[in-house]
């Protein structure tokens, strides 16, 4: 008999990322090909890279899909119900059956991966969002509907903030503060006079890439730095503290959080908004910090589902 597999999917808007482990265990395999997310790249590039990916997996594997056990897919961006319909219509075409395989966006993954219900998945990287979880109940959710109207307390909204004033700065407005240098370094300008073109041709995800320095600086004590981290604090608590709310359960009921995300591996900006959310919540909190990536957590996930035994 031959063995079996489970594959696990993290379809991003950059790269699609697979992992394949055995069912009777070993090391995950991986593999990883340009992005797959339709809003960013089209319906029908996400289409043919998803697909095509998929098969060349397998194929590299030596494996053909009736090899495979189960596959679940954690699928960046996933977030409406006509989301969902475009990527089970675009799964549907790799050609296994509808009960082999589960969709997931990533915050549902990270919170599926590591807890139950009730409770919160808190994402904080590039982007943010909230989601609540209750047993039996549809999920509900605040934030996460992009960078330009929403994502408060984002790793792009605090970087755009401090850069933003950076900008004016360079413009000879402004006033100086030592965390223009960092972010000078991390993005290897040399002089002020190039800060304007260099970050005129950023996007979301380079912008968002020197929050790492700026909590940095915050968690050394720059006062600059710690009053924009701490003006992120107050929009992710607000995110979380409504979806309590809107959980509508008793204050002695314990809820399970699991925090996930960029900004959450600086050890300052974790403690520093974990304080904060325990004294909005009336709830007591159990924390999970999750730092494995979507494709770990899928797999997790798909070891639960499809696993044997």
């Amino acid at each position: 008999m031959r063995e079996k597999f489970l594959v696990a999917v993290d379809a991003g808007g950059s790269k699609t990322e697979y992992g394949l482990r055995s069912l009777s265990g070993g090391e995950m395999r991986h593999y990883v090909y340009g992005g797959s997310n339709y809003r960013t790249i089209g319906v029908e590039r996400a289409h043919a890279n998803l697909v095509e990916s998929f098969h060349t997996t397998c194929k590299a594997e030596g494996l053909s899909l009736e090899d495979i056990q189960g596959a679940v897919f954690g699928i960046a961006g996933c977030d409406t119900p006509e989301d969902i319909d475009v990527y089970r219509e675009i799964v549907g075409a790799i050609g296994l059956d509808e009960t082999q395989t589960a969709l997931y966006n990533d915050c549902e993954l990270a919170f599926l991966a590591a807890a139950e219900a009730p409770g919160l998945c808190m994402v904080a990287g590039t982007g943010s969002n909230c989601m609540a979880f209750r047993p039996d109940q549809p999920v509900i959710r605040a934030g996460g509907w992009g960078a330009l109207l929403s994502d408060g307390g984002s790793g792009f909204w605090i970087a755009q903030r401090i850069m933003k004033e950076m900008l004016l700065f360079a413009d000879g407005s402004g006033t100086d503060r030592p965390v223009y240098a960092g972010i000078a370094r991390h993005f290897g300008i040399d002089k002020l006079s190039a800060v304007q073109g260099r970050f005129l041709a950023m996007d979301v995800a380079e912008i968002a890439s020197s929050t790492r320095v700026i909590l940095e600086y915050a968690e050394s004590g720059d006062s600059y730095a710690r009053e924009v981290a701490r003006e992120a604090h107050l929009e992710l608590w607000e995110l979380a503290t409504t979806l309590v709310r809107r959980m509508d359960y008793t204050s002695e009921e314990a809820l399970h959080v699991v925090l996930t995300g960029s900004l959450f591996k600086n050890q300052w900006f974790l403690e520093e908004f974990w304080r904060g959310l325990m004294e909005r919540t009336p709830n007591p909190l159990h924390r999970y910090l999750v730092t494995a990536n979507t494709s770990e957590n899928a797999m997790r996930l798909a070891e639960r589902l499809y696993g044997v035994g």
